[in-house]
């Protein structure tokens, strides 16, 4: 598989025309970082129906406070992509809800980009200064990484996805989007 540079890849705003494409990034992402979190029956089961069907809908009728943005390699693929919501909060700000990058895309600085480019756009409509997300307490790699990004652990909860067996997840916080490392 040949390398590009990080500037070749794009992040622009998903469509409804996506769904399938960000489906397939959320099934892969989950299959892989969350194998030890979520159930084997629904990772190796309904995980794909539900997957499109959350992002048909999501892209097809979603909140003015809604952004979703995908990444496309130099030949168009879908390689990752992001959902937040702005000022969803009035304690912790916006919210940043999914960010996934195709498993073998990882490490070549994807998701630090996206996660950047999201938290910009966010802060740029805000009335707040605020950002959080929810990772699992399990995925280690995830939380590593929101921490390398300046991101604190202020509170833990149980996770409300079922197939998730209420496992621990963690709210990672940062105060102001400048605190983003």
């Amino acid at each position: 598989m040949r390398r590009h540079h990080l500037d070749d890849f794009v992040i622009r705003p998903a469509t409804e025309a996506d769904a399938a494409s960000i489906a397939e990034i959320h099934t892969a992402s989950w299959r892989d970082a969350y194998a030890h979190i979520l159930a084997p029956d629904f990772l190796s089961g309904s995980i794909e129906t539900d997957r499109l069907a959350v992002w048909s809908q999501r892209l097809r009728d979603g909140s003015p406070t809604q952004l979703v943005n995908v990444v496309l390699s130099p030949a168009g693929q879908a390689q990752a992509f992001v959902c937040g919501y702005c000022d969803f909060d009035p304690v912790w700000g916006s919210l940043v809800d999914n960010l996934h990058v195709r498993p073998d895309a990882r490490g070549r600085g994807i998701g630090d980009r996206l996660f950047r480019a999201v938290a910009g756009e966010l802060s740029a409509k805000a009335s707040g200064s605020g950002l959080h997300l929810w990772v699992f307490e399990a995925n280690v790699a995830g939380l590593r990484f929101y921490e390398r990004l300046g991101g604190r652990v202020v509170e833990s909860a149980r996770s409300e996805i079922p197939a998730a067996g209420g496992k621990a997840v963690l709210r990672v916080h940062w105060p102001t989007i400048v605190q983003i490392g």
